[in-house]
């Protein structure tokens, strides 16, 4: 009888346990901001639509037609940077810990409160500058215009990636 009684308290205290580290979570990223993945996805659009604009290159003397694309664009990623820059990022040490394992093995990590869709639209924004800048002085011809799409899809498909996991 008395092994029986232990037996219920052991369970009983397992049980509460259970129950108060179930309810415990550890964030370890920002979290999902809806508005941010639909902005991001918007200026997915806007930008892919630009570059079937200019697929074929460009002439620097039509550059003023191009400009206010330009400018449509680089300032809505700047916006869509300080966006996502604006959330909250957790700092833990399960985070601290993982990412000193990481380091360990040569693997590279993002900075404290480093948050990798505002690296990758920071980069969209960087590219879109250096794209203007060749533009406005002597146009771009269609292997730019290739290698600047590339990376910005690239940069593009980390930023959605990664806030399309937040959702969870």
């Amino acid at each position: 009888m008395k092994s029986l009684l232990k037996l219920a308290r052991v369970c009983g205290l397992f049980l509460l346990l259970l129950g108060i580290f179930s309810s415990c979570t550890v964030q370890l990223a920002p979290s999902y901001n809806q508005e941010l993945v639909t902005g991001i996805t918007a200026q997915n659009k806007a930008t892919m639509e630009f570059f079937a604009m200019v697929a074929l290159g460009t002439k620097q003397s039509t550059y003023a037609n191009r400009e206010p694309y330009y400018n449509q664009l680089i300032g809505s990623f700047d916006a869509l940077v300080t966006q996502a820059n604006a959330r909250f990022t957790p700092r833990n040490k399960v985070r601290q810990k993982a990412n000193e394992a990481l380091k360990k093995k040569g693997i590279p990590v993002l900075e404290e409160g480093e948050i990798p869709s505002a690296t990758a639209l920071e980069r969209i924004y960087t590219t879109l500058v250096k794209m203007r800048e060749t533009d406005q002085k002597q146009g771009v011809t269609l292997t730019e215009v290739q290698a600047f799409k590339g990376q910005i899809k690239i940069y593009m498909d980390q930023a959605l990636t990664y806030e399309n996991a937040l959702e969870r």
